[in-house]
C-alpha cells in the first residue's frame, strides 16, 4: 500500500499512517524541549527513526542508544525526550495490529 499524501489541516495532527515525517516528529519534540532549534530537532528525530526501524529500540533504549551515539550529539534529558516522542509515533503508526 503507498503511502496517503495529507493536506495541510491533517499535518497538525500528525502524518498519515504509515509514514514518517521528520518535520512534523521534530515540532513535536520542540514542544516538549523549549528553545531546541529546528534544524537539530529534526537532526535528532531522524536518527531517533532509523534506531526504531533499524534497531526495533523504543523507550529508555531507544534513549540510552540516542545518548552514546556518535551520529548526532544529544545530552541524555534531549535523547530521553527524543526516544518519548519516537516512541509515541512508533506506537501510533507501527506497533498497531
Amino acid at each position: 500500500m503507498e503511502p496517503q499524501s495529507y493536506s495541510s489541516g491533517e499535518r497538525v495532527f500528525g502524518p498519515p499512517r504509515g509514514t514518517f515525517d521528520a518535520d512534523w516528529a521534530a515540532t513535536a519534540l520542540r514542544s516538549n524541549v523549549p528553545g531546541l532549534d529546528f534544524a537539530t530537532s529534526v537532526r535528532v528525530m531522524e536518527y531517533a527513526w532509523e534506531l526504531v526501524q533499524s534497531r526495533d529500540l523504543r523507550g529508555a533504549t531507544l534513549a540510552d542508544a540516542l545518548s552514546d551515539s556518535t551520529a548526532v550529539s544529544v545530552d541524555s534529558d534531549l535523547a530521553r525526550s527524543a526516544a518519548a516522542v519516537a516512541t509515541e509515533i512508533a506506537e501510533f503508526y507501527l506497533d498497531r495490529d
